[in-house]
C-alpha cells in the first residue's frame, strides 16, 4: 500500500544526498505473477527542459528500450539517448517483479564517477525501499493470521495495537477502499462521502485510516490514478484531450492539464508529443 510513498521519499533523500534528480514510473496497482506490468514514461526535468525545442523526439522509442532492459534483468541500463542525455534507468522489483523504473538523468559533460555514485546511491535507497516494502507486506500478512486465528479459537487479547501499527480491521477496510477507487476512478463524481457509504464506514474515519496505512491523503491517490490513466489514453488512443479529461475521472481539460503539470511536469499536448509514436 505505502510504496508509492516511500518511494518518493527514497527520491528526496537521493536528492539531498547527491544534488540530483530522478523520476520514477510505477504501477498503480501490485501485477499478477508473471503478467507483464505496463510503465508509462516519466519526465525528467532536464529532458522536457530540451525537449520543448525538439520537434521529432525518440522519447517513446527510448523507453521502451529501458523498459524492456529492465525486464531482463535487475541490473542498471544507461546510455547516451539520441538527445545527447545520459539516462540510467534502475529496475524497481517487489521479489522477482517488475513493478516499476526510476530514471535518472544527466548531461554528457557529467564526469563518469559521479554518474557512477549518483547510481549507486540510486540503486540502495530504490532496494532499501523495496526490502522495507516486502517486510511490511509479509508483517501484514502475519498479522492477518494472527487475528484469523484469534478469531477462530474465540481468544481475547487484553493487549491493544502498537503504536503506529494497524489493526487487520484498519488494514481489511483500506484493501477495501483501495480495491473501490481503483474500480470507480474515471467517475468524476466520485466523492469521500460516496465512498465511505459504498464501504459502509464514516468518512472521518476512512480519511484518517488511508492517511495513517497508505501513507498519503485519499484525494492525492485518486488523482494519481487519473492521471496514470490520461497518460495511458494519451499514448494509446487518438483522442482528443477533452474526451480523454472525461475518460480519466476529470470533470475538464484545465483539471487534468493542472493535474498533469503537478504530477507529471509538462501539459498533456507535450507529454503526447514527446511519447506517442510518429
Amino acid at each position: 500500500m505505502q510504496l508509492p510513498v516511500r518511494i518518493r521519499r527514497a527520491l528526496t533523500l537521493f536528492r539531498k544526498i547527491t544534488g540530483l534528480t530522478a523520476v520514477t514510473s510505477l504501477a498503480t496497482s501490485l501485477p499478477q505473477p508473471a503478467t507483464l506490468v505496463v510503465l508509462s514514461p516519466p519526465i525528467h526535468p532536464r529532458c522536457a527542459k530540451k525537449l520543448r525545442s525538439i520537434a521529432n523526439t525518440p522519447c517513446g522509442e527510448q523507453w521502451l528500450i529501458h523498459v524492456q532492459a529492465s525486464r531482463r534483468s535487475q541490473r542498471t541500463h544507461t546510455h547516451t539517448c539520441p538527445i545527447d542525455l545520459r539516462c540510467s534507468c534502475v529496475p524497481i522489483h517487489l521479489g522477482n517483479q517488475l513493478v516499476g523504473v526510476a530514471k535518472l538523468v544527466v548531461d554528457p559533460d557529467t564526469p563518469v564517477a559521479t554518474l557512477t555514485t549518483a547510481i549507486s546511491v540510486l540503486k540502495l535507497v530504490i532496494s532499501g525501499t523495496c526490502q522495507d516494502s516486502v517486510v511490511a507486506v509479509l508483517s501484514q500478512e502475519l498479522r492477518k493470521s494472527r487475528q484469523r486465528l484469534k478469531d477462530s479459537q474465540r481468544v481475547h487479547s487484553d493487549s491493544a495495537p502498537g503504536a503506529g501499527e494497524p489493526d487487520a480491521q484498519s488494514v481489511a477496510l483500506m484493501d477495501r477502499a483501495l480495491g473501490h477507487l481503483r474500480r470507480h476512478y474515471q467517475d468524476p463524481t466520485l466523492s469521500l462521502s460516496a465512498i465511505a457509504a459504498a464501504l459502509d464506514c464514516n468518512p472521518r474515519y476512512l480519511t484518517t485510516c488511508f492517511t495513517r496505512i497508505v501513507g498519503e491523503r485519499m484525494h492525492t491517490y485518486l488523482i494519481t490514478l487519473r492521471v496514470s490513466h490520461a497518460c495511458r489514453l494519451l499514448l494509446g488512443a487518438d483522442l482528443r484531450l477533452k474526451e480523454i479529461a472525461f475518460a480519466s475521472g476529470f470533470s475538464g481539460v484545465a483539471r487534468l492539464a493542472g493535474a498533469f503539470r503537478r504530477h507529471v511536469g509538462v501539459t498533456p499536448g507535450e507529454y503526447r508529443r514527446i511519447f506517442a509514436s510518429p
